[in-house]
Order: C-alpha cells, then structure tokens, then sequence
C-alpha cells in the first residue's frame, strides 16, 4: 500500500470528515507509522496512546515528561479518571501543574 493509500485508510478508520483534514503532527506520525509497517489499527492504537498523555501532558509546567509522570497517570485512569482534567487533579500537585490551567479545572 502507497502512502496514499494508507492515510485514506487511516482517515476512513478514526472517522475523518471528507472535507477536513489531519493535522501536520499527526500526519507525520502516520507517514512515520507507514514507513516502518504498522498496520492501520496499530498506527489508531499508538496514536490514542499518544493523546492520552499529551493532553494530560500539556497541563503540566515542565516541558519534559518522565515514566514515572506517565505511570501516575496511568493509576489515576486505573482508579477511575476518564477525563484528563480528572487525571490532572489525581495524578498531579498543584505546584506541577501550570496556575492558569489549574485555575480552569479546578473551578
């Protein structure tokens, strides 16, 4: 399958409107994903596996992330936490996370 053809399968299988497209970071990230063999549905898994941290990830002040930091994260969803304001607030202190962003979820 060309390039091509795999971000049409791509996009058909995470539901991508006709007329929009994917963003230049993860366009990239399929390219990658395509380039050393990962199967659509492993390129949708890497890629939700992704998201599930930087959007967690972005909350936080430091712009480095550890394996500890992920594993936190990973308990706070284990223990319940769905949304990543949730695991934000069980995964963090405040003086991790940045005081603007705090301010929002913790409201």
């Amino acid at each position: 399958m060309n390039l091509e053809e795999y971000f049409a399968e791509f996009n058909a299988a995470v539901n991508v409107d006709a007329g929009s497209g994917i963003t230049v970071h993860v366009a990239a990230e399929v390219a990658a994903g395509h380039t050393i063999g990962l199967t659509v549905a492993q390129m949708h898994a890497f890629l939700a596996r992704r998201t599930q941290i930087t959007s967690v990830a972005v909350a936080l002040k430091s712009h480095f992330l550890s394996p500890e930091q992920i594993a936190r994260m990973d308990l706070a969803r284990a223990e319940g936490a769905v949304e990543p304001k949730e695991v934000i607030l069980r995964a963090f202190t405040p003086e991790e996370v940045r005081p603007d962003l705090l301010a929002k979820i913790s409201a």
